[in-house]
């Protein structure tokens, strides 16, 4: 029995989509005093979910001794933002108040996510009587 659920694999990808934008946030916010650092930010799930098609990417390396790290599961770039207004003399453009409303917003989707994994979880286990 092949089950394809695609609303598991949006939620799945959803959370995970909010997991690494909340990363780079993080990396932002650590990031506020660093003299010409430039905030960074990923384009919004909606513009990255793709059916079926999204083929991961791996980070590029400068030297042969970098850290290889995972590839994403979503087909995304880093974009860079700013805030109206915030940048600095120092040309840093890092907000720590647009950082965070950016925050809750991803908090807000990875509870979405894994509000919807668990309802589609419930309806399978009625469905199937194990309730």
């Amino acid at each position: 029995m092949d089950l394809k659920l695609e609303i598991l694999n949006a939620a799945r990808s959803l959370a995970a989509h909010s997991a690494e934008r909340q990363g780079l946030i993080a990396e932002n916010i650590a990031h506020a005093d660093t003299p010409g650092y430039k905030a960074r930010d990923l384009a919004a799930f909606s513009e990255t979910y793709q059916t079926g098609t999204a083929e991961p990417f791996a980070m590029k390396s400068t030297r042969a001794g970098h850290i290889q790290s995972e590839p994403s599961r979503h087909n995304s770039e880093i974009l860079h933002n700013t805030a109206f207004g915030a940048e600095s003399p120092n040309g840093n453009n890092v907000s720590l108040e647009d950082q965070m409303m950016r925050g809750v917003e991803l908090r807000q989707q990875h509870d979405l996510a894994m509000g919807v994994y668990r309802k589609a979880l419930d309806i399978m286990r009625i469905s199937i009587g194990s309730r």
